[in-house]
C-alpha cells in the first residue's frame, strides 16, 4: 500500500517570507495557521538550538487544529556533543509529549554533524543518542559520504532507524544525493539546495546562505520516481524543503508537490504568488 506524501518546508517562523508568503494581514501569531492551509507537514528545526517549554508544544499543535504532520528536530546537545543525560533528554521529551500525545508526530530528525564519519566509535555514540530516545520514530541525517555503503545501512536498519535521502551539492565528502535506502519505516526526504559556493563557508552568521538556493524543475523531477517508490515501502513519506532564504523553500516544495501529482493549495496573496 502506498503512503501519503506530506510535503513541507523545515521551518516556517521566517520574518523575511513576509510579503512573500505570509501576505501583509497575516500576523506573527497567525503564521502557523495560515502555513497550515497550504502545507500537510512542518520541520521544526528551532529545537537544534535549545528546547521550548511544553506550552510552546501545546500551542503549536492547538494553532495547527490536526491539519500538520510534524518532525521535530533533536537538541544539538544531543546529536553533535553525545549529551544524553537527564538534564538534556528529559526536557526535550516533554517537548515533544503534546505533539505524540494528538498523534501528528511523524518523526524526531536526528542531523548528525558534517563531517561525521562511519566509524565503530561514531556509531558506539549514536546508538547512546537512539537508546535514550525509545519508542521514537527516529530519522537520521548522515552528510558524509563515507557513510553511503551498506554496512552503515544495516547498522541503521538493526536499530530501526530511518535514513534520510538527502539533496545537497555534489561535493567531494558529501553523501550522494537520489541514493535512497530504506531503513526504517519513514521515508524522509530533504532537500537543502545545491549551493556549493557557499556549502563550506556561509557569508552570513547564521549560516543561511548555505541554502540559498532556487531548484530548477529538471533537478526536481528525477526526484519524482524516487519518491514515489520510496512511499511503496514506507509507513509514511515526508519531503521537506530547508532552502528558505527568499521564500525559495515555498516556491520548490508547491512545484515539487504539483509535478509529483499531489498538488497543494496556493496562497492567497504574497510576491511569490502574483
Amino acid at each position: 500500500m502506498t503512503s501519503p506524501l506530506l510535503i513541507g518546508t523545515s521551518g516556517h517562523y521566517y520574518d523575511e517570507w513576509r510579503g512573500v508568503f505570509y501576505p501583509s494581514h497575516v500576523t506573527k501569531k497567525q503564521r502557523l495557521s495560515y502555513y497550515a492551509s497550504v502545507f500537510p507537514a512542518l520541520e521544526i528545526n528551532a529545537t537544534y538550538y535549545g528546547t521550548p517549554k511544553r506550552e510552546s508544544a501545546r500551542r503549536m499543535v492547538r494553532e495547527a487544529a490536526g491539519r500538520l504532520s510534524f518532525s521535530i528536530k533533536a537538541p544539538g546537545d544531543m546529536t553533535h556533543r553525545v549529551r544524553t543525560d537527564a538534564e538534556t533528554v528529559s526536557p526535550f521529551l516533554d517537548y515533544i509529549a503534546p505533539f505524540r500525545e494528538a498523534e501528528v508526530l511523524v518523526a524526531v530528525l536526528l542531523q548528525f554533524p558534517n563531517a561525521l564519519r562511519n566509524a565503530p566509535h561514531e556509531r558506539e555514540r549514536m546508538r547512546q543518542v537512539f537508546d535514550s530516545l525509545t519508542d521514537l520514530p527516529l530519522a537520521v541525517e548522515l552528510r558524509h559520504s563515507s557513510w553511503d555503503t551498506a554496512d552503515a545501512d544495516d547498522f541503521l536498519r538493526d536499530n530501526a532507524v530511518s535514513r534520510v535521502t538527502i539533496d545537497q551539492p555534489s561535493l567531494r565528502g558529501l553523501s550522494r544525493s537520489l541514493r535512497h535506502v530504506q531503513t526504517g519505516p519513514l521515508a524522509y526526504f530533504r532537500f537543502h539546495g545545491r549551493n556549493a559556493s557557499s556549502w563550506y563557508g556561509s557569508d552570513s552568521p547564521s549560516g543561511s546562505d548555505r541554502y540559498r538556493y532556487r531548484y530548477t524543475r529538471d533537478e526536481l523531477l528525477p526526484w519524482v520516481p524516487v519518491i514515489r517508490d520510496a512511499s511503496e515501502q514506507a509507513t509514511t513519506t515526508v519531503a521537506f524543503f530547508n532552502n528558505h532564504p527568499d521564500g525559495n523553500a515555498v516556491l520548490d516544495a508547491l512545484a515539487f508537490a504539483e509535478m509529483s501529482g499531489h498538488p497543494l493549495p496556493l496562497p492567497d496573496s504574497g510576491d511569490l504568488f502574483s
